[in-house]
C-alpha cells in the first residue's frame, strides 16, 4: 500500500476543525475510512460500516467509540486522549489499515482491526516505546530462529507455540517435553552472554538447554539478508491461514513488545550460526540456592569460550 502514516498526518493537518472536523481518506480498501479532530486538540481515526464492530475498550489513550447513526450505518471512532502517544497512535491508525486492507469483505476487515486494535492497545497500555531497540530485536530473532528448528520436528502448531512460554512470563524462552530451553543471542565477534536473573538457567536441582545464535546487523543487499518482520510472516505462512494460530502466534509477538510495521523493514540481519549447550550440575552458573535470601536480583555474565566442555555435538 501507499505510505499511510504519511497520509494519515497530511490529513489531519489539512482539516479545518471549525469547517467540517472530518476527511475521508482516499485509499482503496474493504472499509470506508476518516480522520477528524473529536476535539480541537484531539485526533481520531473514525471507520465508517453497515455493521457494528465488536466490543472494542478504550485504554489510558485511546477513546472507542461505535454507535448507529441516523442512516442506519456505524461509526466507530479511535480517539486519542493523550497527545503525548501522537507517534504511536499515528502508528497503530496506520497499522489497521494496512492489516485489514487484504480482508475478504467488511465484516472480515472489521474483524481484523478488532483483533490488531487489542495488540496495540495491550502495547500501549504497558510500553512507552513503539519500536523494538536493536538488542530485543536481536533477541526476538533468536527464539524464532529455535522455534523454527522445533516448527519442522514432528510437534503439532499448537505444541510448538504452548511452548514458547518467555513471552508468557516464564522465567526461561521454551520447554518442550518437561526440558526448559534458554535463548541468548549475540552478535558474531562477541564472546560473553548476560544471565538476567537466578532463575534464568534454572536451579541446582534441573537440567536445561542453553542455546546461543550468532545474528548481527547487515546491508540490504549482503547475501542472506532478512528483517525480523519478513522472518515473522514466513511463519504465519506456516499456519496456512488457521486464525487461531495466529492469534496465539501474534499475542506472544505483542506480550514481547512487537507489532507489525513497515519500520522492522529498515532493519536487516544476518544469521551465522548458533551452539547448544548442556545445563546440567557442573555448569557454570549462579542460582538461588547458592546466595543469601537478602539479595532479591542479580545479573552476571558468562564467557562463552569457558563454556565449550558443556557444548552439544
Amino acid at each position: 500500500m501507499e505510505n499511510i502514516s504519511q497520509i494519515l498526518r497530511e490529513a489531519w493537518k489539512n482539516i479545518k476543525f471549525y469547517e467540517t472536523g472530518s476527511l475521508q481518506l482516499g485509499i482503496t480498501h474493504p472499509l470506508e475510512w476518516h480522520v477528524a479532530y473529536e476535539t480541537p486538540t484531539n485526533k481520531a481515526l473514525i471507520i465508517i460500516a453497515h455493521m457494528p464492530v465488536e466490543v472494542l475498550d478504550s485504554s489510558k489513550s485511546i477513546n472507542t467509540v461505535c454507535h448507529k447513526r441516523d442512516d442506519g450505518t456505524y461509526y466507530i471512532s479511535f480517539q486519542l486522549t493523550e497527545n503525548s502517544q501522537e507517534d504511536v497512535f499515528i502508528s497503530m491508525c496506520s497499522n489497521l489499515i494496512e492489516y485489514s486492507s487484504n480482508a475478504l469483505g467488511e465484516k472480515d476487515a472489521l474483524k481484523k482491526v478488532a483483533m490488531r486494535y487489542r495488540q496495540w492497545r495491550r502495547l500501549m497500555e504497558y510500553r512507552n516505546q513503539a519500536i523494538l531497540s536493536d538488542e530485543k530485536r536481536r533477541g526476538l530473532i533468536g527464539e524464532l530462529l529455535y522455534m523454527k528448528s522445533v516448527m519442522e520436528s514432528s510437534k503439532p502448531m499448537t505444541d510448538v507455540l504452548a511452548g514458547w512460554v518467555g513471552p508468557d512470563g516464564a522465567d526461561q524462552d521454551f520447554v518442550y517435553d518437561e526440558v526448559w530451553r534458554e535463548i541468548k543471542t549475540t552478535g558474531l565477534s562477541s564472546d560473553q552472554i548476560s544471565i538476567h536473573s537466578l532463575e534464568q538457567l534454572g536451579s541446582r536441582s534441573d537440567k536445561g538447554e542453553l542455546h546461543i545464535y550468532r545474528v548481527d546487523p547487515c546491508a540490504p543487499e549482503a547475501e542472506g539478508a532478512f528483517t525480523l518482520r519478513k522472518l515473522i510472516k514466513s511463519y504465519v505462512e506456516r499456519f496456512n491461514g488457521d486464525i487461531d494460530l495466529i492469534e496465539s502466534f501474534t499475542n506472544k509477538l505483542n506480550a514481547v513488545g512487537y507489532v507489525d510495521m513497515e519500520v522492522y523493514d529498515n532493519y536487516p540481519y544476518k544469521f551465522f550460526g548458533s551452539d547448544a549447550y548442556e545445563v546440567n550440575e557442573s555448569f557454570p552458573r549462579i542460582t538461588r540456592s547458592d546466595i543469601r535470601p537478602e539479595i532479591v536480583r542479580t545479573e552476571y555474565v558468562l564467557s562463552i569460550s569457558s563454556i565449550s566442555n558443556w557444548k552439544r555435538g
